[in-house]
C-alpha cells in the first residue's frame, strides 16, 4: 500500500483566485510528482478559471460537470476516482453526500473559512456537521477544535519560488495588505493602522464584499490595486506583509511571503505563531490591538540592513524546511491511505 499510486480527485467549487485555489494547485502539482493519477473537478462551471485554466498543467486535469448530482456522479465514475479530495465547505458537503452513492473513501479539507452572510453560515455549519462521515484534516489546531471529532492537522504548505536573487525589503517598497476583503480578514483594519502612519506607503490586494467600503474611507496613503489573478509578479514590491485578521487558519499569503524573505508582522491569531516568529521571521501583534501594530511596522521600517538581511534569510529556511510541499504533500499522501485501509 505505500508505493501504490491512486486516482485522486481534488473537489472544490470555485470561480476565483484565493488561497484554496493556490493550495489545490500546489496539491495538483506535488501529488503528480508523487506519481498519483490527478483531477480536478470543479463543482460548477463559471467559464474560464484564472488559476486551473491559466496553465497547460492543470488545464487538461480539470473537470466541470456541466450540471447537476447526476452529472458529477457520472463524470467521477468515468474518472475512476480512489479518494475525493473536498477544498471548501460547499464541496465538503457535496463530497460526503457523494461518498454515499458512490461508494468511494472522502477526505476533506478545512481551510480557514470566513463566516460571511447567512447563507455561508448555513453552509459552514453543515459542513462541520457532516464532517464525522469522512476522514479530515485541519490546517490548523485552531480549526481542528471547532470540528467534534478526531482531525488530522496538516498544515498548509508552498512552493519553493524558482528566483532567489531579489532583494524584497526595500525601503523603496510597500507595507501590503493581500486578501479577501472581508471582516474576518480586516481589511478595515489594515486601513486604520495605516491612517496612523501617513508618511509610509501602503498596498491592497484583494476584493470581496467589503471592497466598497474599504474604496471610499481608506486614507490616501493606501494604493488600492484590487483583485489580481497571481500574486507572483507583485511580491517584488512589497516589503512587509500584514496580516490583520480578526480570525484565521493559516493563511497561504504568509507562507508565500516568507518564503521570499518578506517578513510578516501578523495578529497572534489561528495558526500563525506557527510561522511568525519574533525577531526571526516577523512580529505577532496581540490580536486587534491597532496601535501596537502600528508600533511595530514604524520599527521594523528602521531596521538595519544586516538585521533586514538576517529575518529575509531566516524566513527563507525557515519556511523551506517545515512548510515546503515536499515536507507536507507526503503527510497528505498518508492520510489518503490510511482512509483506504478504514473503507
Amino acid at each position: 500500500m505505500e508505493n501504490e499510486h491512486h486516482n485522486v480527485c481534488l473537489l472544490l467549487d470555485s470561480k476565483t483566485y484565493g488561497g484554496i485555489e493556490t493550495h489545490v494547485f500546489q496539491l495538483a502539482r506535488g501529488l503528480v510528482a508523487s506519481g498519483h493519477n490527478v483531477n480536478i473537478v470543479l463543482v460548477t462551471d463559471y467559464g474560464f478559471h484564472p488559476v486551473f485554466d491559466r496553465e497547460e498543467f492543470t488545464r487538461v486535469l480539470t473537470f466541470k460537470p456541466k450540471s447537476g448530482i447526476t452529472s458529477l456522479l457520472s463524470l467521477l465514475k468515468n474518472l475512476n476516482v480512489d479518494v475525493i479530495h473536498t477544498h471548501g465547505y460547499k464541496a465538503g458537503i457535496l463530497g460526503r453526500l457523494l461518498r454515499i452513492f458512490h461508494q468511494k473513501v472522502v477526505v476533506s479539507t478545512f481551510h480557514a473559512g470566513e463566516k460571511g452572510n447567512v447563507k455561508i453560515r448555513l453552509y459552514s455549519w453543515l459542513d462541520r456537521l457532516t464532517s464525522s462521515t469522512a476522514r479530515s484534516i485541519c490546517v490548523s489546531k485552531q480549526i481542528a477544535e471547532s470540528i467534534s471529532k478526531d482531525v488530522s492537522v496538516i498544515q498548509n504548505f508552498v512552493e519553493i519560488p524558482k528566483e532567489e536573487s531579489c532583494q524584497y525589503f526595500n525601503k523603496k517598497r510597500k507595507i501590503a495588505f493581500v486578501g479577501r476583503f472581508s471582516f474576518e480578514k480586516g481589511p478595515d483594519i489594515f486601513c486604520n493602522i495605516a491612517n496612523k502612519l501617513p508618511t509610509l506607503n501602503f498596498t491592497m490586494y484583494g476584493d470581496g464584499p467589503m471592497y466598497a467600503q474599504i474604496e471610499q474611507s481608506k486614507p490616501v496613503n493606501i494604493d488600492l490595486v484590487g483583485h489580481v489573478d497571481s500574486m507572483v509578479e507583485h511580491w517584488q514590491d512589497i516589503k512587509l506583509l500584514c496580516i490583520t485578521s480578526r480570525e484565521e487558519g493559516l493563511p497561504l499569503v504568509a507562507l508565500e511571503a516568507l518564503v521570499r524573505g518578506i517578513p510578516v508582522i501578523s495578529f497572534d491569531v489561528g495558526g500563525l505563531a506557527n510561522v511568525v516568529r519574533n525577531n526571526q521571521t516577523g512580529w505577532l501583534i496581540p490580536p486587534l490591538d491597532e496601535a501596537v501594530f502600528a508600533r511595530r511596522i514604524k520599527l521594523a521600517c528602521q531596521l538595519s540592513q544586516d538585521k533586514i538581511n538576517q529575518v529575509s534569510s531566516t524566513s527563507k529556511d525557515f519556511i523551506r524546511k517545515n512548510f515546503s510541499s515536499d515536507a507536507i504533500i507526503p503527510l497528505i499522501i498518508q492520510r489518503y491511505r490510511i482512509a483506504l485501509k478504514e473503507a
